[in-house]
């Protein structure tokens, strides 16, 4: 009787074992455009074990560090799998020459593709790293900044941003003036100062370079 038991145990085992997982090799990963090559190298890049459990759970936390809005999963008895993966756009791009990074601030991540959508939020950048990794670190740091700053182009009449590890992120404007941020902390502070230099009668278009690193100043050299 015991023996009985334990066969049905085992059988029940693999039954189960049968009905809710498969051989993650043979898991297929889909997505549509730009999002593809982003999904498979997150999905690729963590080891998957032999067995993997066939549900959304199982699968968004493969996902880790995307902003998954859409998971649709179909099982192809005995053993294979699709996975149809839908992400939400990024928060803004970083874009160097052809080196695009897109960003999800809320994720903290960013990945590299090859072809951006005109509906995205995009900042043209000079100076940063030009390594894939590090291209990717400075992206992700100073992500929220730039898109802070897009907010306000018209404003402040930007005309480029760029990346020294002397002065950190400066911004040029139209009229001549340089405008040095540094690090991307206090971003909105820093900005509202800026707003505050370009729009006052003295300084107005004249080509001077202002300093807003440190908190609650905004330093002109050569002025009292």
């Amino acid at each position: 009787m015991r023996l009985l038991w334990r066969m049905g145990l085992v059988a029940l085992a693999v039954s189960m074992g049968y009905w809710f997982t498969v051989p993650a090799t043979r898991v297929s990963i889909t997505a549509d455009s730009w999002e593809a090559p982003v999904v498979d190298q997150v999905w690729h890049s963590r080891s998957p074990g032999l067995l993997m459990f066939l549900n959304r759970a199982s699968v968004a936390d493969r996902l880790a560090g995307l902003p998954v809005s859409g998971l649709t999963i179909h099982r192809e008895r005995p053993w294979n799998a699709t996975v149809e993966v839908d992400i939400a756009d990024p928060d803004v791009v970083i874009r160097q020459g052809k080196q695009l990074g897109v960003v999800f601030l809320p994720m903290g991540t960013a990945f590299t593709v090859t072809a951006v959508s005109k509906a995205w939020n995009v900042v043209d950048v000079t100076g940063f790293p030009s390594t894939s990794s590090a291209f990717l670190s400075a992206s992700l740091e100073y992500a929220s900044l730039c898109s802070q700053l897009m907010q306000h182009r018209d404003q402040l009449a930007i005309a480029g941003m760029s990346l020294s590890s002397s002065t950190g992120l400066a911004i040029r404007l139209k009229d001549g003036k340089t405008l040095i941020l540094g690090d991307s902390t206090m971003g909105a502070s820093k900005i509202e100062r800026a707003i505050a230099i370009v729009e006052m009668p003295a300084f107005k278009g004249k080509p001077v370079t202002v300093d807003l690193r440190f908190a609650g100043q905004a330093i002109i050299p050569g002025t009292p």
